[in-house]
Order: structure tokens, then sequence, then C-alpha cells
């Protein structure tokens, strides 16, 4: 019979990889399905970061690229990083979710403030 146990995260899960602590997978606890033999680790894909729409602009400032770019670029323009894209695709929610488009307004958290961000939000998972 199989056990669903409740994890942690991935670095603190000694038969897996460590993950970099910007990546949003790192965010989330991770599951281990114990089967009789045949460990299985699994995320809960139903988990996911919500920013508000309210957030105040002492933390928040916003850019607009003249050209298409990948988010990734665009992350590593704004915190010198390729894995915080997904911040900035969440926080603005595009229609176009395959890259920022040029001559659109995106809001990003300010750089000094965006470890503060990632500590809050793994705190709340």
């Amino acid at each position: 019979m199989s056990t669903i146990i409740n994890g942690a995260l991935q670095n603190q899960v000694d038969e897996l990889n460590s993950l970099n602590s910007n990546l949003y997978e790192n965010i989330f606890n991770i599951n281990l399905i114990d089967g009789d033999g045949s460990d299985l680790y699994f995320y809960n894909i139903l988990n996911k970061v919500v920013f508000p729409d309210d957030i105040s602009d002492e933390y928040i400032t916003e850019i607009v690229i003249n050209v298409d770019k990948p988010w990734t670029t665009l992350s590593h323009e704004i915190y010198n990083t390729i894995q915080l894209w997904w911040v900035l695709v969440l926080l603005n929610k595009p229609d176009y979710i395959f890259k920022a488009q040029a001559g659109t307004t995106y809001k990003f958290i300010k750089p000094g403030f965006i470890n503060a961000v990632l500590q809050q939000i793994s705190n709340n998972q």
C-alpha cells in the first residue's frame, strides 16, 4: 500500500538535487509517495503564487520595453538572473505569455526588495 508523505522543500531532501533559491519550484514543498520499495517525489501542481493587485509603489516600479524579449532576458536585465522570470509573469498577468512585448508597460518588484518578497512568499507556502 502506498502512503503520501507531506514533505519539505526539495533542498531539504537528501536524495534530490539542490535547487537555486530563486527557482519557482523551490517555493513549494515536495511530497513523497512511499510505495512499497519504489518512492516517487511530486509537487502539488494546484499550489501557486498570486501577487495582489495593490502592492505599494514603495516596492513596485514600471518599465516600458522597446523590443520584444523573452521573460528570462527581462529578468536578467532587472535582477541579474534569468531565474526570476516567473515573478515578472505572475506580477503582470500578460495575455501573451511567451515573451514580453514591445511598447508594453511592465511592473516589477524593485531589486532592493526582491529577496524580502521571495522570503515572504516562501514563508506563506
